[in-house]
């Protein structure tokens, strides 16, 4: 048996794990009574039904004793002596469950007994320090968070337990200690590691290393029916450089903390210029998971702007025409808007160019009603808005005081691109596909 064997006796929970400084008399001790147990299984006629009750240790500790115990036990034989057995129990007991001595040993009747063990010495004084990963804000405020009051829980557990116990013991702490943090960290593995103080006392640090799956990337989209998609690019690289402290984390334990994520994204938001002048409001639903998918909806209080490209299919008289809209948003009462805006349609086949002044208010959520001045015929026209967003369809209607209409229900291919089956009763070719390019 090795020097280097004797003295790294005390095993690791977690590879490397806890290592505990122990003694050669141990180790010899040890193997003595691996052969006293080798000798009882071989030797000795089992008992199917033995029961062992062990006292005097800590809850977690107790399980992991009492099967080692009832092992030994269930191999002696029923005819042997009470006294026989008292000896080999107290003998086995004494290097089998290190650190601790056997007081006292009863039996009842023939296949049932009561073991009352105690500290071979005086326990350490324990004390216990959670080791945070290296977490980048605020993803580090979110663990500390998690872990608050967890140090002293642990505490609790190995307080008055010798330092031999833990060579034993070490799984069954460790499995305890993962309970407390599975509820806490979900997709985080608990790595223990005891040592001596100076003083002589014993510390036992927690430290916890990320289990797949991890989230590996962060995409964005965002959905505004009033900032123009050609301003989306900036905020969508702010987001992902904002949401850089998520990467490399355990998914579980990003979805547990999913209205952190999420309020992490407005935090961004709110530190944008753009976000700012437009008095934006943002509202951010996220799907966590490897590639974790962020959703914005942005809405500006104050502006609204667009601007387009329109190509007709299956209409002669129509062609490819561009158009600007620029609203600006007031509220005259709480929580009741309203939009007054100017519209510019350049039709790029004569350059002719329509003006139209209006204005619109929610009756709820993203539907508009309101009525609009149009420079051509200087008619006007009421006009129905349900707005939506990428991936969405979405309708318009335009009716004029000649009872002319011009309508289109279409669907968001994505931010950029829309199609319209589009409707207009001042055409001979009243029916068409049109494709729309949202700059």
């Amino acid at each position: 048996m090795s020097r280097e064997f004797i003295s790294g006796l005390g095993r690791c929970f977690n590879c490397p794990g806890i290592f505990v400084k122990t003694f050669g008399v141990a180790a010899i001790r040890f193997a003595a009574t691996l052969l006293l147990v080798f000798i009882m299984f071989f030797f000795g006629r089992a008992q199917a039904d033995a029961s062992v009750l062990v006292e005097g240790l800590s809850e977690w500790l107790t399980e992991s004793a009492e099967r080692s115990m009832e092992a030994v036990y269930g191999h002696i034989s029923p005819s042997e002596p009470a006294n026989i057995k008292q000896e080999l129990l107290t003998t086995v007991a004494d290097r089998l469950l290190l650190g601790y001595t056997a007081e006292k040993i009863t039996f009842h009747g023939k296949d049932e007994v009561k073991i009352v063990l105690s500290p071979s010495s005086p326990p350490p004084e324990w004390k216990t320090v959670i080791t945070p990963p290296n977490l980048s804000p605020p993803v580090d405020g979110w663990f500390s968070s998690d872990v608050n009051g967890m140090s002293d829980e642990i505490l609790s557990l190995i307080q008055g337990v010798p330092v031999e116990a833990l060579s034993w013991g070490d799984m069954s702490l460790r499995s305890v200690i993962e309970k407390l943090s599975v509820e806490r960290l979900p997709g985080w593995r608990v790595a223990l590691l005891a040592r001596y103080t100076i003083e002589g006392g014993m510390i036992l640090d927690v430290s916890f290393v990320p289990e797949q799956p991890l989230a590996l990337s962060v995409t964005t989209k965002i959905n505004s029916s009033s900032i123009p998609a050609i301003l989306h690019s900036n905020l969508k690289d702010d987001l992902i450089k904002g949401f850089a402290p998520v990467i490399g984390i355990p998914v579980a334990w990003l979805d547990r903390h999913k209205s952190d994520f999420e309020a992490l994204g407005r935090e961004i938001l709110s530190e944008e210029y753009l976000v700012e002048v437009s008095k934006a409001e943002s509202a951010v639903s996220a799907n966590t998971g490897v590639v974790s998918n962020v959703d914005v909806e942005l809405e500006s209080r104050r502006y609204s702007g667009k601007l387009w490209m329109a190509v007709y299919v299956g209409a002669e008289e129509r062609y490819p025409e561009m158009g600007v809209h620029f609203g600006r948003r007031i509220q005259l009462l709480p929580r009741w808007d309203m939009e007054m805006y100017g519209e510019l349609l350049l039709q790029l086949d004569d350059w002719e160019l329509e003006a139209r002044l209006g204005v619109r208010w929610p009756l709820w959520r993203n539907i508009w009603l309101g009525a609009e001045w149009s420079d051509i015929n200087d008619i006007w026209w009421g006009r129905l808005d349900i707005e939506s967003w990428a991936r969405r369809p979405y309708v318009w209607l335009r009716f004029s005081e000649y009872e002319d209409v011009n309508a289109a229900l279409g669907y968001h291919i994505n931010e950029h691109i829309s199609i319209e089956l589009h409707y207009d009763s001042r055409y001979d070719d009243e029916w068409n596909v049109r494709t729309l390019f949202n700059l």
